[in-house]
This record gives structure tokens, C-alpha cells and sequence, in this order.
């Protein structure tokens, strides 16, 4: 039997058009792999209530500078085994260039979907704001800890989400407008308290606290990352001259520090908070993280 070119044009669209009805009645949920804290914990609150399948492609106290060991080692099988069901994967490319999740899904199954919850693969919407002045780049950044680019983030990743599953949308558009709502009142309640305080002088001990403390609008009078063993007695000689010429408020770490550390923050007249970073709920860190600076910061 002799085809016509557009006969046959005809029946392979007619074929495509059969296999997406089949495909789309499978009744299959979406699946969706995320394998870091803030997309897992960000995907699950859009996600509450939805049909949508989210899945944790690392454990959740992996760090992300080890997943792509973990990914290409012993835990190569499981996402292997993941990926080859999953529709989609959230993961932070744009910012985090070394990413890993979407590359080596994408080796098992070529037809997965990349959501970059930092700035949209397709430059539909906007991406979160970055600090020009930032020296940290990567995850250890964490800008997220500002409230707005949680919120554009959000913005991102639902956006993409209701793409992949519409009948999702209802769902979803309300859990990324009550997530938003809490940021708002989070910022507001926070700039009301801080109207208070005198002295908003930080100094932090962290990389991770740089887009937190500019989000807060406080003054950050130094930075030093050093790990414990690089805090010889001449540095923290002159850790104890800056807090003290300055007048510090509070000095701002993501781990406890030292005995001596402690004894010198303490000594030159300055508080210690200690923050959250990588916490399961991301919405709830931020909310903590910011009472415990305030509160920090009034005396309290």
C-alpha cells in the first residue's frame, strides 16, 4: 500500500496523539525526585494535598557538597531505580553549578524534566535576587534565608509544578499563596520588632548568614569563616578588639563554636546565637532564625 507524505504525517501525529491519551490514562501520579532541604521542603509544602508524588533522592542529612559521591556510588542503584519512574527533578543548577541530581537522573531516563528553583531553565519568570557583593557562591549561601527570594523561589517551582501537573493547580496555586502570606507577616512582624532595637551591629562566624542579615537590613561589621583549628590566639586577640571596638550586638555562627571562641564573644561583651541551616521544614528555619537574631539583638 503506497502512502502519501501527508498521509503518513497524518498517521504519526494520530499515533502521538494515541500513545499521550494512553499515557494520560494511566492514572499515574506525577513524580517529582528533590534531593536538598530546600527544595525537598519547599516542594512538599506546594505540593500538600496534591496527587503529585515527591521523593527524597538522598538522605536528608547528606550534604550536598558529598550527593555526587553518594549518586555515583553506593547510592547509584536507588536513584537509578528513582529516576526511571520520575517525571520531573527540583534541584538549584543556577546557582549551585555542581548540582547533581538532574545530570545523573537524566542518564537513566532522558525524557526527565529539569526545575531549577532558582531561576526557571527557560527564563519565563524572574530568578532570585543575588548579592553582587556576595564572596560565597553556592549552597553554603544560602538566599534563600531571605524571606523574598523564598518567596520568588516558591514562585518558580509552583510555576513549573502546575505545568507538569495542571489538574495539580488549584492545590497548589493556595499552598504557594499561604506560604507567601507567611512570608509577608514574617517580614512585617520583623521589621516592626527590630524598630525597637538601638544597636543592629552583627558580626558573623558563618558563610551562610550573608543574604539573612541583609534581608534584616542590619549592619554587618565583619565576616570570618575560619574553621575552630585556624583560630589561633593572635586571631582571637583580635577577634575580641573588633567585637569590643565595635560595639557587636550579636555574633552570628551555624554550629557552636569553641569554649574559647564562646569566652571571647562572651567576654567582650557581645551574644551568641547560634542559627539553623538545612532544616527539613525551610519555611519554619526562616521564621526561627529570625526570632532567635531579634531576640538576640534585644537582649532577650
Amino acid at each position: 500500500m503506497n502512502f502519501s507524505l501527508r498521509q503518513l504525517t497524518l498517521a504519526i501525529a494520530l499515533c502521538g496523539l494515541a500513545t499521550t491519551a494512553i499515557a494520560a490514562d494511566n492514572g499515574k501520579p506525577l513524580r517529582v525526585l528533590a534531593s536538598l532541604p530546600i527544595t525537598y521542603g519547599l516542594g512538599e509544602v506546594l505540593l500538600k494535598g496534591t496527587d503529585v508524588s515527591l521523593e527524597r533522592a538522598a538522605p536528608a542529612n547528606l550534604p550536598g557538597s558529598r550527593q555526587t559521591a553518594y549518586f555515583t556510588g553506593r547510592g547509584a542503584p536507588a536513584l537509578t531505580k528513582l529516576a526511571n519512574d520520575a517525571d520531573a527533578v527540583i534541584g538549584l543548577r543556577s546557582l549551585w553549578p555542581d548540582d547533581p541530581l538532574y545530570p545523573i537522573s537524566r542518564r537513566s531516563n532522558i525524557r526527565i524534566v529539569e526545575v531549577d528553583a532558582a531561576r526557571p531553565v527557560d527564563g519565563a519568570l524572574p530568578g532570585i535576587a543575588l548579592q553582587p557583593d556576595n564572596k560565597v557562591d553556592g549552597l553554603n549561601s544560602q538566599p534563600w534565608f531571605s524571606s523574598s527570594n523564598m518567596g520568588r523561589m516558591a514562585d518558580v517551582m509552583a510555576a513549573d509544578l502546575v505545568r507538569l501537573a495542571p489538574e495539580a493547580k488549584p492545590k497548589i496555586d493556595a499552598n504557594l499563596a499561604a506560604l507567601k502570606q507567611r512570608l509577608l507577616k514574617l517580614s512585617a512582624e520583623s521589621e516592626a520588632r527590630l524598630a525597637s532595637v538601638d544597636n543592629l551591629s552583627v558580626m558573623s562566624l558563618s558563610d551562610h548568614f550573608g543574604y539573612l542579615i541583609g534581608s534584616l537590613n542590619l549592619e554587618l561589621i565583619d565576616q570570618d569563616a575560619r574553621a575552630d583549628a585556624e583560630w589561633t590566639p593572635e586571631a582571637l586577640t583580635q577577634l575580641a578588639t573588633t567585637l569590643k571596638d565595635n560595639d557587636v550586638a550579636v555574633v552570628l555562627h551555624h554550629r557552636q563554636p569553641s569554649d574559647a571562641l564562646k569566652a571571647v564573644i562572651a567576654g567582650s561583651g557581645s551574644r551568641l546565637v547560634v542559627l539553623s541551616t538545612d532544616a527539613e521544614d525551610p519555611v519554619a528555619e526562616l521564621e526561627g532564625n529570625v526570632d532567635l537574631v531579634i531576640k538576640g539583638l534585644s537582649g532577650v
